[in-house]
Formats: structure tokens, sequence, C-alpha cells
């Protein structure tokens, strides 16, 4: 979960930016195809790797940019059901298969997006009603200046050096869900038994500077020296250091969530064929090796190639991604208001 998506934004279909052309003629010609994009350094990778060479290769659409939030978009789903002005939906798991459950999505298939026969088939969901596109992992990042030992646990999040120097995601991010899980998993229980990841962040508490729910908000306080350590995304971490942020980031011993993002097409859209051609082109092998490079997502497609210089600074190949743990979502999203409700009591409130 990326962003934050503003319910007034999508009642209003005023979308948060739109590819730009030239010439009145072509605006005037072109199909209108609403997605939805992560924002921030995401988007700006996006461009470049997906939505441009793709309106170059289908001159009759036009792309126009929605960023969004996993939860807050399944409710726009909803708000839109009878009439989805959003065409192509882009979220983490954990609201894609509640999207499913309530029947939102429109299926795919091979026949109009061949591109999903040539994806691992761990990313491939049974009877296609979205598919995966990328995966990164929830890692721990930390400043290398103030920490030159690297953690090697998600337990070092609790050693006493980092008391306000820590941020951790809050509840409202499927990061903040993950950390919950992982620190249930750490004390015995996991996600069927969640109560040792609320006794294990009740002692988390005291360290903690902010509960962070943007990613530039987490560059910020990095760049700033407010905190040195948190869980966050390989994607993201590897930004910063290629932006000259002195930060590093590690898979610990425990092994890391995986964060395989999924893209799907509204149920009832207006625009099925330009919808089902632009998600076979996320899934091609151009695209595919473009987002390596550009935004750091590891590809699903098993006929991406990537450099040495492209693949180190990614979770990629099939050791690393042994080391990545799945979650139940369809069983996370029926207990996440439950674990909300007790996260803020719990939690955030001192």
């Amino acid at each position: 979960m990326r962003r934050l998506w503003t319910l007034g934004l999508a009642a209003c279909l005023g979308v948060a930016g739109s590819s730009l052309h030239s010439g009145a003629a072509h605006a005037q010609q072109a199909q209108d195809l609403t997605v939805i994009v992560y924002g921030g350094s995401f988007e700006e990778g996006w461009r470049r790797a997906v939505i441009e060479p793709f309106e170059r290769a289908n001159p009759g659409i036009r792309i126009r940019i929605a960023t969004g939030l996993t939860m807050q978009t399944v409710a726009m789903m909803r708000a839109q059901r009878a009439d989805p002005r959003i065409d192509v939906i882009m979220m983490d798991e954990v609201g894609a298969a509640q999207a499913n459950a309530e029947g939102l999505f429109e299926p795919l298939t091979l026949a109009t997006v061949p591109n999903m026969a040539d994806l691992h088939p761990r990313f491939r969901i049974a009877g296609d009603p979205y598919t995966k596109f990328m995966y990164v992992a929830q890692v721990i990042a930390y400043d290398k200046t103030r920490i030159t030992t690297p953690p090697s646990s998600y337990r070092d999040l609790w050693r006493p050096e980092y008391r306000n120097r820590l941020a951790i995601p809050d509840i409202n991010t499927s990061h903040g869900v993950m950390l919950l899980l992982m620190t249930a998993r750490m004390g015995g229980g996991g996600e069927r038994n969640i109560d040792p990841g609320f006794v294990g962040l009740r002692e988390l508490r005291p360290s903690i500077v902010t509960f962070w729910n943007q990613h530039a908000q987490v560059a910020q306080m990095f760049t700033q020296g407010d905190i040195w350590i948190t869980t966050w995304t390989s994607d993201r971490t590897q930004g910063l250091i290629d932006s000259g942020g002195n930060v590093g980031w590690v898979i610990p011993q425990e092994g890391a969530y995986i964060i395989d993002s999924t893209i799907g097409i509204a149920r009832g859209t207006k625009r099925l064929d330009a919808a089902q051609r632009y998600i076979n082109y996320v899934l091609s092998v151009e695209a595919q090796a473009a987002n390596a490079r550009h935004t750091y997502l590891t590809p699903v497609n098993r006929k991406v190639q990537l450099p040495e210089d492209v693949a180190r600074k990614l979770p990629a190949g099939e050791a690393t991604l042994d080391r990545l743990l799945p979650a139940d979502w369809s069983h996370v999203t029926t207990q996440l208001p439950q674990w909300t409700d007790r996260w803020n009591r719990e939690i955030t409130t001192r």
C-alpha cells in the first residue's frame, strides 16, 4: 500500500495527474484509460517503464493516473461498483483478495492477457480475477552512518539504543499489518494467533518516534536524521540509496514478508479492451525489465533476464524468493477491522 487514496478525488474523478501530450487533435481522438499507480518515485519510474512506451505503442489510448492506497482503493471500488470510473486497479493483495471476494474485478483470460502465461506460477491467482505484477520485500532499513553493523533480526528493533530513533508503519498500511504478523510469529503466534504480536509491539511502543503511513515520510525522516531504523520496502529503500541516501536494507534471519502487488480491471469498465492491453503490457518482458531498472521492482515474468548490476539491487533469485513469506490475506482481511481497533487502543495510544 503505497499512498492514500483520497475519496474526494475519486468522487469527482479528478485524477491525481494525467500523461501529457502535444497536439489537441491527438487529445481529442485518444480514449482515456484511468489507472491507479502508486505515488512518488514509483509513479516516476512507472511513467518511464510502462505508461510512455504503452502510449507510443497504442496511440489511441491516453493514460490518466490516479494515486491510491489499498484500503481506500477497495472503498472506492465499492462506491463505483455500478459505474466504475477507475478502470485499472493497482493494490496490495490484502485489498485485492477482499475486492475479489466482493466480485469487484473483471476476470482476466489468457486470450486477452496472453503474457500471464509467462508468469512464475507463484504469481498467478486461481481463476485469474487479477494478477500479480511484481514483488519486493518488507525489509529492515537502517541509517548506515549511525548503525555500522547491519541488523540481522527483527528483534534488533527492540534494542535499547534505538529508543526514540525508531519508526514503524501504521496499521492502515499493509506494512503495519506485516510487522504485526512478523511480531506475532516471533512470539510463537501468527495470523490465527495475533496476541503475541500485540504483546511485542506494546513492549516496543516506548521506542517509537512515529507511525508512518507514506513512503515520502520515511525518506524525509532518514534524510533529516530523525530515525535510524524502520521496516520499509526494498524498492523504496533502494531508491533512497540511489538518490544519495546513506541507508542500507537487509532481509533478516527470520525472513521477510513478500509484497507482491496486484493489478486488475474494475468489473463493468467501459474501456475493457484498453484495460486488457494495458495489463498485458505491464506483464511484458520489456515493461518488467524496465521497472526493475527504474523502480526496483522484481519481475514476475520468467522470461526476464536481469543484468547483474540491476539484480543485486532487488530481492531477486530463487534462493531469495524462498526466504520471503506469504501472508494468508484472505484470512487477514476478515480480522483486520478488529486488529485495527485493537492497534488504535493498545499501540498508538500511550
